[in-house]
């Protein structure tokens, strides 16, 4: 059914925040196990076409990976969203964060089994060939800290109704889990918790595991993947900046034993 733009097309929209590797496709993938309607799911949207009707749809999830919010906010998607997604009759903006430690350690380790960085000068985070890669190391800690300080509200770029997942809590604590399905009106189940996301849909698997974890994704060492980056100098750099340390620290907590991370004679209020 075809639906003029101006009325409403999207029953339930989330658009969803993330960097590449934060568990972004296992968080969605989980929302949509919990849907009683029909998920379209929109992955790493960087552009589509204006249109002036669109098929209707019950529940749509888009995600935009590695984007800063700043320039989100204003960005024509945003700006002329209606002609874009058509009008939505209620939507919730998601912004998921994993901590910098694990996060930067699955993000370079995937651009390690890709072929890239085989040295200790230049390293990228990601494809150059893509517009939105954040493939500067610079950039992608800069958009982590971007994320990072509208999860502790300091900016507020993301309308309400806004809900900010911790990752590492999202991975650990049913209870929290609840939660979230709660604040976006679902149904709680975690019948696809397990799933590795990938093999048939987008995500890539496991940075480190690929799919050898599939059907006991929760048994995944998701916590931990900084230990096996500790000694690389590329990996050591990106923590160079005292604000990282400050943001991870008033969100995540301590994360034992990370501080053989920080640089000589940095502290930490």
């Amino acid at each position: 059914m075809i639906v003029p733009f101006f009325f409403i097309v999207n029953d339930i929209e989330i658009c969803f925040h993330g960097m590449a590797r934060s568990g972004n496709h296992a968080v969605i993938d989980w929302i949509s196990s919990m849907s009683q309607a029909k998920v379209d799911y929109w992955n790493n949207v960087a552009k589509c076409p204006m249109k002036l009707g669109f098929r209707k749809k019950s529940f749509l999830i888009r995600s935009h990976e590695n984007r800063s919010l700043a320039e989100m906010s204003t960005d024509p998607l945003e700006r002329y969203h209606d002609l874009y997604f058509g009008k939505t009759g209620k939507r919730f903006n998601v912004l998921l964060l994993r901590d910098p430690f694990n996060l930067f350690a699955s993000r370079l380790q995937q651009q390690l089994n890709q072929g890239f960085n085989p040295s200790s000068h230049g390293f990228i985070m990601g494809h150059p060939r893509y517009k939105y890669g954040a493939h500067e190391p610079e950039t992608f800690v800069e958009i982590w800290k971007n994320h990072a300080r509208e999860f502790l509200a300091t900016t507020s770029y993301l309308q309400e109704p806004k809900i900010v997942i911790n990752y590492n809590r999202w991975f650990l604590d049913q209870d929290y889990r609840k939660q979230i399905a709660s604040a976006l009106e679902l149904h709680y189940s975690d019948r696809s918790i397990n799933r590795v996301v990938g093999r048939d849909s987008a995500g890539a698997g496991s940075s480190f595991d690929s799919f050898d974890y599939s059907g006991k994704g929760s048994e995944m060492k998701v916590l931990e993947r900084w230990k096996k980056m500790s000694d690389n100098a590329n990996y050591r750099s990106l923590f160079e900046d005292e604000e990282v340390w400050m943001l991870s620290e008033q969100i995540f907590g301590h994360l034992p034993e990370t501080e053989c991370l920080r640089p000589e004679g940095m502290t930490i209020p």
